[in-house]
């Protein structure tokens, strides 16, 4: 929907080459790196810059690729009237946007509508136009295929599939995601899962001895289970993380890494991983850029960044680490894995503080 939504908001940008390569920018960089996967997210990310601060974010939405400034910070301002506009019709998602647009009220609510012409434009143009995606089948074929899948092979794959079977496709939904549910990790043993997670706390106290405070605890456990670590860690959503103190004499503006977190997201075949990093002074567009580049060349995942306040940010990634099958695995192979995670955390936390290193000097008189 957002990836719909952008492309109706660029439709007064010309020429279309230029418009073409701001769309593809927007989806293949915007979008991961500010996590705009859904408009519950575009919306946040909008009331974090306001509109004094329509420059910085055409930086950070097209990074360059619209060449007129202007023309930039005006696509931002109809992104910000499609939004507000969506809101007002109690448009809060994808299936809230399908609901709408089928009524039979739209065209009348939209011709009455007290918008600017461009942004009326906008509005007919993806009402006409607009599509969404189905994140289940998205879903389901980023699992079975290990990658992101085209968005109309796989919809009609699915539909095949479920014709075959004798199924509508919202009938298999729910078959498909019954068993997702049940979807775990084979072989589990929790005392070597602990073993992993104190590892990996042990490499990270080592690395970033400086730490404040470095606690591992587990969210998400609802039933009542033994007070052992090793079952809660099976059960919930483990997260280890690191305090670091400020730098010292640094500038309250300049950006300073103060927590290390790493967290579980979820169960399957592989150990999903999400690594959070968050600090405070100001992280700039420009910057948030070059930490990106950086990022891209160190072969590191694509960050995702966030800004919670004028002063305080932070930096996320996701992987999958390798296959989770302990019972095939001995005491020290564990620890290796777990010392090597460690290590591919550190990764990104030398990168970004060697960048703030080099800012901080480049301000120094």
């Amino acid at each position: 929907m957002v990836l719909e939504l952008v492309d109706a908001t660029l439709q007064a940008v010309e020429p279309i080459s230029q418009r073409t390569a701001a769309w593809q920018v927007f989806a293949r960089c915007a979008v991961p790196q500010l996590g705009l996967g859904s408009l519950a997210r575009l919306v946040s990310l909008l009331q974090q810059y306001g509109p004094d601060e329509d420059a910085e974010l055409a930086l950070l939405l097209w990074q360059s690729e619209i060449a007129l400034t202007t023309s930039a910070i005006k696509a931002v301002q109809r992104l910000r009237s499609l939004v507000a506009f969506l809101q007002g019709q109690g448009i809060t998602n994808a299936a809230s946007w399908l609901q709408w647009r089928d009524t039979a009220d739209a065209p009348t609510v939209l011709q009455g509508a007290q918008q600017a012409p461009d942004t009326l434009h906008a509005l007919r143009w993806y009402l006409d136009s607009g599509r969404c995606d189905v994140p289940w089948v998205l879903m389901f074929g980023r699992r079975v295929i290990g990658q992101a899948p085209t968005q109309g092979h796989i919809m009609l794959a699915v539909q095949e599939m479920a014709e075959a079977m004798n199924l509508s496709a919202k009938a298999l939904a729910r078959r498909i995601a019954w068993h997702e549910r049940l979807f775990q990790a084979l072989g589990d043993v929790p005392e070597l899962r602990q073993a992993w997670w104190r590892g990996v706390k042990r490499t990270l106290q080592a690395q970033l001895s400086n730490a404040t405070a470095v606690k591992l605890q587990v969210q998400g456990v609802r039933e009542r289970l033994p007070l052992v670590l090793a079952v809660h860690l099976r059960q919930g959503q483990p997260i280890l993380t690191v305090q670091l103190p400020r730098a010292f004499g640094a500038a309250p503006a300049w950006p300073n890494l103060t927590m290390v977190q790493l967290r579980q997201e979820g169960w399957g075949s592989g150990l999903e991983l999400r690594l959070l990093l968050q600090g405070e002074g100001v992280l700039p567009a420009q910057l948030q850029l070059d930490i990106a580049k950086r990022w891209k060349a160190a072969q590191l995942q694509p960050p995702v960044f966030e800004r919670i306040s004028a002063a305080k940010w932070e930096i996320s990634c996701c992987w999958c680490d390798g296959l989770w099958k302990p019972s095939s695995l001995d005491q020290a192979e564990v620890t290796i894995w777990a010392i090597d995670t460690a290590l591919q955390v550190m990764e990104y936390v030398l990168v970004l503080k060697g960048m703030f290193g080099e800012l901080q000097a480049t301000k120094k008189p």
